[in-house]
């Protein structure tokens, strides 16, 4: 360890940790550049979400039901497989070595789309390669948002990835209504990688990789350029050498059996998973990939391109509200707002789609707006349940398990996904009342999971954290 790194911090500012403004605009500017690959992993949500006449070509008009849902679905399969290394990787390579690297798959299978799209298979395998790039960001950008934040910025930080994650679907909603073809819109999504790689070029590793990798010089430098000139970077280190040291420990009596280590990452496993759980099995997956046809189906007047922008509008607007609320309110607390506000929406959507089914609706003295209950939906989701559970097992998770959790929930979560994005349409088409009672049912329960077994991590140090789950 560089002794000359303590003492210039001593002659600076002694023990004490100082974080101007400045310095705050660092961390989120830092994240910020990381989650363009979020915005990117939106285009490829959106891109294909809708194809019944949302582009004023005929590409995709060749395609049976069941073709579609192939091209619409096949990037989750993708995603589910890329998030899986992506934990090692990182911890090896480094966060923003492998953030770079994602960016190469994004490129290529837009670039596969744009050159290829009278070909099923080759149109597919687009996709595919797109999807190994957004499920890798899914696992990559909260790790490095975690490590490159502060205890008091973690939860802004994190929402960035679901933030731009809206950003990005609703740039691919106006870019379907207003380019003129899937060539354009294909070229348009290529550039977003592209740009991200050059900006990102600049920010700063992950710290804690680079004390983790003995790289201490450098780990100082990123730590002041990240925390300002004046903090105390000793105090930092001793605080990382902390956690190796509960890292290390737990390792040694995870190997002994010890039943108090055994229970904590039990903890944190259910934690991570369940909340994955909850989130998909709300259905908004298949609401937003499937947005136009339920305008369809249900006769709204809105136009169905129109429905999908407003309903994208209001997501991105309730994700930029939880990162304004989320270091003030809790993580807890959104996420049971969410889950309730959700649950009173489906009950909705039950109510509205009965009377579609009995032909009454037009007759009802309680007709509601299926887009006002959606973007209702859509805001709840995105101001809990959508942002939340994809960084808050960085949060729980020792820093020696936390990439490996992180990476298993994440490719949990698109395996659900794929599950629901191929079926969604099958099901809605032919009992949608069901399908809207399942969902129902599962909010209802992630409710009450939330309610008795979710702790709340806000503004909580990753010890604070393990010693409440311990006891």
């Amino acid at each position: 360890m560089n002794g000359k790194i303590f003492k210039e911090n001593d002659r600076l500012i002694g023990s004490r940790e100082v974080e101007d403004k400045k310095s705050c605009h660092r961390q989120l500017i830092s994240c910020f550049l990381a989650s363009l690959m979020s915005l990117s992993a939106g285009t490829v949500v959106a891109g294909w979400s809708s194809t019944d006449g949302s582009f004023k070509d005929q590409d995709l008009k060749r395609w049976t039901t069941e073709q579609e849902s192939w091209i619409i679905s096949i990037y989750v399969f993708g995603a589910l497989i890329g998030a899986l290394p992506t934990g090692f990787l990182g911890q090896k390579y480094g966060r923003k070595s492998l953030l770079l690297w994602i960016a190469a798959p994004m490129i290529a299978g837009w670039l596969i789309c744009l050159l290829r799209l009278e070909s099923m298979f080759l149109e597919c395998l687009g996709r595919f390669v797109c999807g190994l790039s957004v499920g890798a960001t899914t696992v990559a950008v909260p790790l490095y948002a975690r490590e490159v934040s502060s205890d008091v910025l973690r939860g802004r930080t994190g929402v960035f990835l679901d933030f731009m994650l809206c950003a990005g679907i609703l740039y691919g909603y106006v870019a379907r209504a207003v380019l003129p073809g899937l060539r354009q819109f294909c070229l348009a999504c290529a550039l977003i990688p592209a740009v991200f790689v050059l900006l990102f070029s600049y920010a700063p590793e992950s710290p804690i990789h680079l004390y983790n990798v003995g790289q201490y010089d450098k780990a100082a430098s990123a730590l002041r350029w990240l925390r300002g000139r004046r903090f105390n970077v000793k105090n930092e280190f001793d605080k990382i050498e902390t956690s190796k040291c509960h890292d290390d420990e737990l390792l040694e009596r995870s190997k002994a059996m010890s039943s108090e280590n055994k229970n904590f990452l039990m903890k944190v496993t259910i934690i991570s998973f369940g909340l994955v759980f909850v989130q998909r099995m709300t259905g908004a997956g298949g609401v937003i990939q499937y947005s136009s046809t339920l305008f369809k189906m249900s006769g709204s007047t809105v136009d169905p391109s129109t429905a999908c922008i407003i309903v994208g509008t209001f997501q991105l607007v309730a994700s930029g509200v939880s990162f304004l609320l989320i270091d003030k309110v809790g993580r807890r607390t959104l996420l049971l707002i969410s889950s309730a506000v959700i649950t009173t929406c489906l009950v909705l959507l039950i109510f509205y789609f009965s009377l579609i089914e009995n032909d009454t609706y037009a007759d009802s003295p309680w007709r509601i707006s299926l887009l006002f209950v959606l973007c209702v939906f859509i805001s709840a989701f995105r101001l809990g349940l959508g942002p939340i559970p994809w960084f808050i097992s960085t949060e729980l998770s020792p820093a020696l398990y936390g990439g490996r959790i992180q990476s298993l929930a994440a490719s949990f979560s698109w395996t659900l996904s794929f599950v629901i994005m191929k079926s969604f349409k099958i099901f809605v088409e032919a009992n949608p009342v069901m399908l809207w009672c399942t969902f129902t049912a599962f909010s209802a329960a992630g409710f009450l999971f939330i309610l008795f077994y979710v702790p709340e991590t806000n503004n909580k140090s990753r010890e604070q954290i393990r010693r409440d789950l311990i006891h």
